[in-house]
């Protein structure tokens, strides 16, 4: 069964969502290996802890963005580019630990992955992944989305469908035992994102994510404000004490590769 944790006070932490939960998770592994580390955020965080991290990412741009990352941080990193949807270019038991934050989305069927991942796992070696909730689960993301559906069209709004794959936690815990490993357990973490208003929700979706970024980039100020209207009485909702607070979940899944 999964369980649930929250953060609700105060402002959200520079540290990205999840992070400390994925660190945790594997805590004491000495080789980790960081699938679809991209800019190495989590990457960085696991050599902070200790590990030695090996981040693997499909972007040579990404994956530069965490080299420098690490140098700015002073640890090491060893970063490979390589497809985690293609066989792993590293050996059997190569590693103590997995972590995935957000990539195990995209694969449509995510069993044959974590097969890959188990395969370079050392025998009761750990993995900590986590994705997004169902968007139910996410309206800081579905909202605007669905926002820019109802005033632009369908044809605007149909990016990032691999958001929510795997979001209910009883899938992601499926995905992983079907993969066979073994003491799977699943976890709902929970935060709330606090906002003034719809305009400053948009203001830094388009500063902070590339989808809403190119979206409102193309956008006429009559647009722009339309959009930032429906998306107002789409937050309702969420607007308590004079302040929007938006919910965001993720599913987090630890599990072990059999001794």
């Amino acid at each position: 069964m999964a369980h649930v944790t929250s953060s609700d006070e105060g402002p959200v932490p520079s540290t990205p969502f999840g992070v400390p939960e994925l660190v945790g998770a594997v805590a004491g592994a000495r080789r980790v290996l960081d699938v679809g580390c991209g800019s190495g955020r989590l990457t960085v965080a696991l050599a902070r802890a200790g590990a030695e991290v090996t981040g693997m990412d499909t972007s040579a741009e990404r994956l530069a963005e965490a080299r420098r990352r690490a140098e700015e941080a002073g640890v090491p990193l060893t970063l490979v580019e390589a497809d985690m949807g293609e066989p792993l270019p590293f050996a059997d038991a190569s590693f103590d630990a997995v972590t995935s934050r957000l990539s195990l989305m995209v694969p449509r069927d995510a069993v044959p992955t974590l097969r890959e991942l188990r395969r370079v796992l050392a025998p009761g070696g750990r993995i900590a992944t986590v994705v997004w909730a169902a968007l139910p689960e996410n309206p800081w993301f579905d909202a605007p989305r669905e926002a820019v559906r109802a005033v632009l069209g369908d044809g605007h709004a149909s990016f990032a469908r691999a958001f929510g794959r795997l979001g209910d936690p009883a899938d992601a815990e499926r995905a992983h035992r079907e993969s066979g490993l073994e003491e799977v357990a699943g976890q709902l973490l929970r935060e709330h994102v606090p906002r003034a208003d719809a305009t400053e929700h948009w203001r830094l979706l388009a500063t902070e994510n590339a989808h809403f970024r190119r979206i409102d980039a193309a956008l006429g100020e009559e647009e722009r404000r339309a959009v930032v209207a429906e998306l107002e009485a789409r937050l309702l909702p969420y607007r308590t004490a004079g302040r929007l607070e938006l919910p965001r979940t993720l599913v987090l899944v630890t599990a072990s590769r059999p001794g």
